[in-house]
């Protein structure tokens, strides 16, 4: 039973404007959000190379977890002691997804838009190199909420150097969020043109797709990386001894390939390794994000090299979270309307009150 004052908050907040307090802080809000959005969303939980050496995956989740067994014959089956009939698992491309609603959205229609730039990156081929659970003592709407804004990139204390250098202050005004998430560029529409032409005359694939349901939180593009650089690293080298996928086969583009499944994965890629993100909602102050690197099945790697930009990027934000987090919950806390920059947080604040709202009519 959902109480009067939750909905009437859900009813009367404003896309437009920071959340209300309760929606970061509130028990059963943490929950209702839980059943209305995670559980209908196809979630990314891993790579197939995590069952080369490993017979059952485990995965906490709210107040329950979830076994992905590998049986004799290499097949996997899924179950819970909780959810019992509403476990559903596909494999794409070596990814392994879930969802848990009782009547799951096609997965072929959410998975369609983003086969090419999925494919082009030789998931079969790859294997786990590296993984690590990153701890934001934070509700996972501040997790979020992070991860789709971008005015925090530049300036401060906790500017995040280390990408800006790799992607250039260009991209991250205007693609820090996502496509068409910040300011146009003149210069930086023009290299990705000029890139863009070169790009597809290799035979390699490029594009930007933007979300057109509101089932789904998907969006996806390609992108150069900055004059100079190869990979998300340390320096910008490579830190792997082959490539992945296409660029194998056909060569290097130095691009940057990024896609976000749902609100609780994304998938940033450049042409030697795959980073995959998954959010998991703990409780209203936890999330965990686990971050897994992927290489060619047969590269030799420099781990420190490789990890070393999106694990200081995380550590950032795990902090500036943290700070977001006691921000909002003191007494102090007065959201505001948002700006310029914060354009997908308007996107992402609709899709979810969307979902919240379907959900408490669905109840009535």
């Amino acid at each position: 039973m959902i109480e009067q004052n939750i909905k009437d908050l859900i009813y009367k907040q404003d896309p437009h404007a920071g959340m209300d307090q309760l929606f970061f802080t509130n028990k059963d809000l943490f929950n209702l959000s839980y059943e209305a959005m995670f559980k209908k969303q196809w979630v990314c939980l891993t790579h197939l190379s995590y069952f080369d050496e490993n017979e059952v995956f485990t995965y906490q989740i709210n107040d329950s977890f979830i076994e992905i067994k590998k049986l004799k014959n290499k097949n996997l089956t899924i179950s819970s002691p909780k959810l019992n009939s509403h476990c559903h698992l596909k494999v794409y491309e070596s990814l392994v997804f879930i969802n848990l609603s009782e009547f799951p959205y096609s997965f072929e229609e959410f998975i369609n838009p983003l086969e090419p730039y999925i494919k082009m990156h030789g998931l079969n081929d790859g294997k786990i190199a590296f993984k690590k659970d990153y701890i934001f003592n934070a509700s996972h709407l501040a997790a979020i909420h992070n991860f789709k804004e971008c005015a925090h990139c530049w300036g401060g204390e906790f500017t995040h150097k280390d990408y800006l250098s790799v992607h250039g202050e260009e991209y991250c005004n205007s693609y820090g969020a996502g496509v068409g998430s910040g300011i146009e560029s003149p210069k930086l529409d023009q290299r990705i043109k000029d890139w863009t032409l070169e790009t597809k005359n290799k035979g390699l694939f490029v594009g930007e797709y933007n979300e057109d349901t509101n089932k789904f939180f998907r969006i996806a593009e390609r992108t150069p990386l900055a004059e100079g650089i190869k990979s998300e690293t340390i320096d910008g080298s490579y830190s792997c001894s082959s490539l992945m996928g296409d660029f194998r086969t056909i060569g290097p583009d130095n691009g940057y390939t990024a896609i976000g499944f749902s609100p609780f994965n994304s998938f940033v890629a450049n042409n030697e390794f795959v980073i995959l993100f998954l959010f998991s909602p703990v409780s209203q102050s936890k999330t965990i994000v686990t971050q897994y690197w992927i290489k060619h099945k047969e590269a030799d790697v420099d781990i420190e090299k490789m990890i070393f930009l999106w694990d200081q990027t995380s550590k950032e934000d795990s902090q500036l979270c943290e700070m977001n987090q006691k921000g909002i919950e003191s007494q102090a806390y007065q959201p505001g309307r948002y700006g310029d920059l914060e354009i997908s947080l308007v996107h992402y604040q609709k899709f979810y009150l969307d979902h919240l709202q379907n959900y408490i009519k669905g109840l009535v």
